[in-house]
């Protein structure tokens, strides 16, 4: 796997950044708009956004005194969406899916 494999995995394994991508998906939003929208504190999702900005996922542009944050490429809403396609094909039902792997791998 390649470290670009890797970095782009590691943003997209923690369910708060999701949320930011899928709302993100939408337009940009500031903090305090992603806050209301996602079960979170708003450091938390400075954090992760500072993580998505890092592994250029999300880009920043001030406006006033605030900064908006928006996808860096619209390449992103298609992953989002070929993922979506990929778990509906899966079949899994919804009250069995675990996120770990039944044999306790981490």
């Amino acid at each position: 796997m390649s470290i670009a494999q890797q970095k782009l995995i590691h943003a997209l394994n923690n369910d708060v950044r999701l949320a930011i991508l899928e709302n993100l998906k939408n337009g940009a939003q500031n903090v305090t708009e992603l806050t209301n929208k996602i079960d979170s504190s708003q450091s938390n999702i400075s954090q992760h956004l500072a993580c998505l900005r890092d592994c250029e996922l999300v880009k920043q542009t001030r406006k006033g005194k605030f900064y908006y944050y928006q996808l860096a490429n619209p390449n992103i809403i298609q992953l989002l969406t070929e993922l979506d396609r990929v778990i509906d094909s899966l079949n899994w039902p919804e009250k069995t899916i675990s996120v770990a792997c039944k044999s306790n791998m981490p």
